[in-house]
This record gives structure tokens, C-alpha cells and sequence, in this order.
């Protein structure tokens, strides 16, 4: 006979049979699910707030706007798709926390074929995550901007007697950040809470500051762009080779057989070339700022910059699109409202050149397609599967900064597993029955189980099993999703008003942005220029501190378990392992931060991270359908959308797995 438990019965230490491989869990009782209203607000405060303050990061700020300003809204739907499918992964981990207050990781080393396997698989998904903090390096362009007054570039600063280049400046502000990043992990009764209260400000000063701002100063037509764009499922953008928008250019030509491309913005009166690349039959050779250009390349690089400044400049556009039969040319004036007013057009085919003045006088065959790229700003839009079918091969997009993209959207890689931790640490199901990570200081009293506690299978504590499955839906569908679209959404507009076909290396984004608002917005400088490097600052520096945090969780939860040397430790000791670990990753951190390039340090990070995001979610699948009781297992329809999520992340990994290679050179 089962007996029924209340919320102060108990616990009994005897150990259930199943588990696993790792030993047996102890019986417990099932509390009830928080009281929900608007009396009750703070019963709302839990993972989807402090991750939802974690996945408006790099996906947002960085990776979202890049896209949006070398694309336009038109790829959004790699985001909707992303954001999605990390809901059923996210309430699935959660799933397995609630039954038994264990991590979901802690889950995946009690299958086969066990802890020893398992954790040498984890650690080698683990590594973009433990070499790769580029959050903090990218967290101090905008600081190293507000401190110069201006973009970071290619300049020098004298500090007393010694002169430092500003890319100097960059890197050692990366390495403070980074540092600093550690010391709210110190303090503050247990690290949860600590880092709850960090992402709930974070959350309410940038989604707040960026709303204020999409509400004065971005036009209706980009928020309806942004927001139609979250729905285009299917479409991909088609950029032409050449594209001058105001100040900021993409040029391409071709000499003697070998392609030349030079991309960048003007500053301060000067060109800024951000990227550079020659494309030859045999080799690929890439220069980005900061770079030397060899000898050979620099005549060739100085022909296209004469071309460029020749259209480059505020209130003019240009366009050359190539295909196999034509080249189509155009140019005019940018409106007020950000619209493209054509002066003159050109079509040249079969070595001949035509000119038209009026887009009516174009024959209807490159009527269409000139309409098109007008529209949509030098973009031309096609369907992913029609074009598929058609050429029977992926498109020449940026594929490595699409798959980061799709990655971190939401939150992403491993990192969706920290929703059963942060469960386990806030009280959740039976994680209340468990304990959590106390800090360094102040946390002396909280202690942590070794082992995970269930509840019998009864009518009582099925009605409260329903109960804490609607309130963690909750949780996920109206916290986390809405503040992961919205969040997504407004950068994203900010960057369609302000550096649409911008060049921009991701981690100049931000900065990127504050500039451009400044510069439109003369009279309110003084305030837009600080607040919103602030801004870029504020959503990227506490994201750092999460990735520590994360990191450093889910290998202590894991050793806390798992080791037998953890096991003969007390409660309260599980700090040591927790700041053990988080040594290590500083040290790696240090030893990246030296050598890596930041927006390497990026895109391979989180292009990688599809692999630990799609692994995870059939790993999820797999425990919640072996080791729960069939009463508490996922319905068909949430077994659906986990395979879905872990089949789709794989596959665009092994898309961008090509892009992503290069990257190391």
C-alpha cells in the first residue's frame, strides 16, 4: 500500500529501486505548487526570469543585429524556430528536476552506459563553453568606447608616457571584465539568488531602456519588419555584391579572375575597413581590423576604397547585383523615412549598358528584380527549399554567423539544462527537498543532498504534479519566450534604424549602434551616446557572470553526486567544489582572452553549441521516457518537439560545420 505524504511528512532515507547507474534515490513528499496572482508577483521570480535575463546576451546584442544589419528581417525565423524548440527542452529538464530535485544532468550519468563515459563526452561539449568567455570580451568594446569618446578603431591612446592601440585598450578592459565577472559568485547566501537578483535588474533596465527608445525613435515600418520577420518561416536573403548605404559599403569586383571585397563604414570623415578578402581558384586569403595587408594586396585594396568613396556618403545609396545572365545597377537618395528614392538605373548585359531614369521604363523582366532590391535594400528573397530544389545546394550565406545565431537565440548549447539547476535551487517540485549551492560568504548555513528525493505515485500527489506542470509552462511560455522575442526583437530594430548594411564585426555592434543613434539624434548625443553603450555593457556583462555560474553548476552538481571523494563531504562543502571549478575556468578564460579573436571566440562558440543543444535534447528525452514513472512521463506531443529540437540543432551544426572551420586560420 502507498502512503500519501503531506508537505511536512518526513523524508524517509530508504532507497528506491531504479536510479540508474547511481545510487537509489530517498522518498519525500511532494509540496505544493507557489499561490499564482498579482499578489503574488514574486511567485513569477524564478528560472524563466533569470534566464530570460541570461538569453538577452550575445543571440540579442550581438549575433541578432549583425544579421539584422547584413540581412534585414529576413532571417528572423531562424530565431522563432530556436526560441521554440528550446521551451519543450527547457520544460523537459524541469520535468526530471521536479520529480526527483536532481539537475537533469545528474539524469544523464545514471544511463548507459554510465558516469565514466558520460562525463568524458560532457566535458569535451564543455569546451567552447570553458575556453571561449566571449561575452567579456565583447562586453568591453563599449566600454572601451565610452572611455574614448569614440568607436574603438585602429588609433592610439597615450596613458602618462606609453602609447596603447585602442584594440590594446579592448583587450585588457576583456580581461577586467572577465575578472570582475567572478565577484557576485562570492557573496550572497546562495548563488542563485545572487544571480537571480543580477538578471531581474538587468532585465528591467534593458528591456526597459530599449522599449523607451523603440517607442520615440523607430519607425513603424521596422517594428512591423521585425515582427513579420519572426514568421517568414522558409525565406533567405540575397545580397548584392555590391551595396553603398549612406556610410556604410560592401564593394566586390572582380581582376584578372580573382574576386575582391572590401567591407566597412565611414568614420569621423575617414574609412573604417572592417573586412577585406581576396578570393582566388586556389585559396581564400581574409583581413579583418586591426589586420596588416600584405604588400601584394594593398594596391588592390586602395581600388576599391577610391571606388567606394565615390558613393559613400550620408543620404546616398548604390546597388550592383550580378546574375548568370545581367548585371543590374541602381543609385539615389535615401527619405527621411529610411526609404530608397532611385535616380538612375543601369542593366549591363551582353557587354552593352543600358540606362533608364524611371523604374516604369525597365523592361518587365528586371523590373521585378530591381522593385525587389529597392525594397528590401539591396536584398533580393527566395525561398530555402525552392532554392534548394533548384540548385541542389545551401546558398552562399554567412553560415557560421547563422548557425551561431540559431544557437544562441534563446539561450542555447548546454546552457538549457541550467533551467533543472536554477528549479532545484529556487524550491521547485521536489527540489525544495534537496538544498542548493550555498555562496562563499554568506551561504554557510545552506547544504546540498547527495542524493535526489522522489515522491509515490498517488492521486494527491498527482493533483500537485498537474498543479507544478501548469505553473513551470507558466514560467516558460509567458516569462522566458516572451522576454527571449522581445528581447531579440528590439536590438534588432535598433539595428534596422540605425546601421542597416553596416559591416559590422560583432563585437563593434554595440558601440556600432550608440554611434549611429548619436549621430541621428544631434541634440540628444549627450545622453543616447552613454546610455546605450551602457545598455550593450549591461546585457553583455552580466551574461558573463552567467556563464561562470553555469558552467561551475552543472560540474559540481554532477561531481556532488557522482564522485565518491565528493560524497564523503559535508552539506555545506559543496562550495569548494563549485569555486574549485570556477578557478579552472578562470584560468582558461585568461589563456583565450590572450590568444583568441573575439568574434572567433563567438561565432565557434556558439556554432558549437548547437551540437551540446541538440545532444542534450535527446539525452533529455531519453531519461525522462527510462527512469520517471509512466504516470509523469512526456505526452507524444512533447516527445515530438524534444526529438525536433535535438534533430534541428544537430542539423544546422553539420551546416555550418563547413563555415565554422576557417574561423581557426
Amino acid at each position: 500500500m502507498k502512503k500519501n505524504f503531506s508537505d511536512d511528512t518526513p523524508f524517509s532515507k530508504e532507497k528506491v529501486l531504479g536510479g540508474g547507474r547511481l545510487s537509489g534515490w530517498e522518498y519525500d513528499s511532494l509540496p505544493r505548487s507557489p499561490v499564482v496572482g498579482w499578489r503574488q508577483w514574486k511567485n513569477y521570480l524564478g528560472p524563466g526570469v533569470l534566464l530570460a535575463g541570461a538569453s538577452i546576451g550575445a543571440g540579442e546584442w550581438l549575433f541578432g543585429p549583425a544579421v539584422t544589419a547584413e540581412y534585414g528581417a529576413t532571417l528572423l525565423w531562424l530565431a522563432t524556430i530556436s526560441i521554440v524548440l528550446q521551451v519543450f527542452l527547457n520544460l523537459e529538464v524541469m520535468r526530471y528536476t521536479l520529480y526527483c530535485g536532481e539537475p537533469v544532468l545528474v539524469g544523464f550519468f545514471r544511463t548507459w552506459p554510465g558516469p565514466v563515459i558520460w562525463a568524458i563526452f560532457y566535458l569535451l561539449i564543455e569546451i567552447p563553453e570553458i575556453s571561449f568567455p566571449f561575452m567579456a570580451s565583447n562586453a568591453a568594446v563599449p566600454l572601451a568606447a565610452a572611455m574614448l569618446g569614440h568607436l574603438p578603431g585602429e588609433g592610439n591612446l597615450q596613458i602618462g608616457n606609453s602609447l596603447i592601440s585602442e584594440s590594446y585598450l579592448v583587450k585588457s578592459l576583456g580581461y577586467f571584465v572577465f575578472l570582475a565577472a567572478f565577484i557576485p559568485l562570492i557573496f550572497g547566501g546562495t548563488v542563485y539568488r545572487m544571480i537571480e537578483r543580477v538578471m531581474t535588474i538587468k532585465v528591467i533596465l534593458v528591456l526597459g531602456y530599449l522599449a523607451l527608445i523603440t517607442l520615440f525613435m523607430i519607425s513603424g515600418k521596422h517594428m512591423l519588419e521585425v515582427g513579420w520577420g519572426f514568421f517568414r518561416i522558409g525565406n533567405i536573403p540575397f545580397k548584392a555584391e555590391t551595396v553603398v548605404a549612406g556610410e556604410h559599403f560592401t564593394w566586390s569586383e572582380t581582376r584578372n579572375g580573382n574576386q575582391y571585397v572590401v567591407k566597412g563604414t565611414i568614420e569621423d570623415g575617414q574609412p573604417l575597413i572592417t573586412y577585406f578578402s581576396e578570393i582566388t581558384d586556389s585559396k581564400t586569403r581574409i583581413f579583418k581590423l586591426g589586420d596588416s595587408i600584405p604588400n601584394d594586396l594593398g594596391f588592390e585594396r586602395q581600388q576599391l576604397l577610391s571606388l567606394v568613396l565615390t558613393k559613400a556618403r550620408k543620404g546616398y545609396f548604390f546597388f550592383k547585383k550580378s546574375n548568370e545572365k545581367n548585371i543590374l545597377a541602381a543609385e539615389g537618395k535615401i527619405s527621411d523615412d529610411g526609404s530608397w528614392q532611385p535616380k538612375l538605373f543601369s542593366v549591363h548585359e551582353n557587354r552593352k549598358i543600358f540606362r533608364y531614369e524611371k523604374i516604369e521604363d525597365i523592361p518587365s523582366t528586371e523590373r521585378s528584380r530591381f522593385q525587389s532590391l529597392l525594397n528590401n535594400k539591396g536584398l533580393e528573397e527566395q525561398n530555402l527549399l525552392s532554392y534548394i530544389r533548384q540548385k541542389g545546394k545551401l546558398p552562399g550565406l554567412d553560415w557560421a554567423l547563422l548557425a551561431a545565431f540559431f544557437s544562441i537565440a534563446g539561450i542555447g548549447g548546454i546552457s538549457n539544462s541550467l533551467f533543472s539547476n536554477y528549479a532545484r535551487d529556487k524550491g521547485w517540485g521536489m527540489g525544495s527537498r534537496v538544498g542548493a549551492i550555498p555562496s562563499a560568504a554568506g551561504g554557510r548555513n545552506i547544504t546540498l543532498s547527495h542524493v535526489g528525493r522522489i515522491f509515490t505515485i498517488n492521486k494527491e500527489n498527482l493533483v500537485r504534479w498537474k498543479d507544478w506542470r501548469k505553473f513551470v509552462v507558466r514560467d516558460q511560455t509567458v516569462v522566458w519566450m516572451g522576454a527571449a522575442f522581445v528581447g531579440m526583437a528590439l536590438p534588432c530594430m535598433l539595428s534596422l534604424e540605425f546601421i542597416r548594411n553596416a559591416s559590422v564585426s560583432g563585437d563593434r555592434v554595440a558601440a556600432m549602434t550608440a554611434n549611429a543613434m548619436a549621430a541621428e539624434y544631434p541634440s540628444y548625443s549627450f545622453i543616447l551616446w552613454p546610455v546605450t553603450l551602457l545598455c550593450g555593457f549591461l546585457i553583455l556583462a552580466p551574461g558573463q557572470i552567467f556563464s561562470g555560474d553555469s558552467l561551475a553548476r552543472r560540474w559540481t552538481d554532477i561531481i556532488w553526486v557522482v564522485s565518491a571523494w565528493a560524497r564523503r563531504l559535508q552539506g555545506n562543502q559543496v562550495k569548494y567544489v563549485y569555486y574549485g571549478i570556477l578557478l579552472i575556468y578562470g584560468c582558461c578564460g585568461l589563456i583565450a582572452l590572450t590568444f583568441l579573436d573575439p568574434l572567433q571566440i563567438a561565432k565557434i562558440g556558439a556554432g558549437l553549441g548547437n551540437v551540446a543543444l541538440g545532444v542534450s535534447a535527446l539525452h533529455t528525452f531519453y531519461v525522462n521516457r527510462t527512469l520517471l514513472p509512466r504516470e509523469l512521463q512526456p505526452s507524444l506531443f512533447m516527445q515530438v518537439g524534444l526529438i525536433s529540437c535535438g534533430v534541428a540543432s544537430l542539423s544546422i551544426s553539420v551546416v555550418g560545420l563547413s563555415s565554422w572551420l576557417p574561423l581557426f586560420g
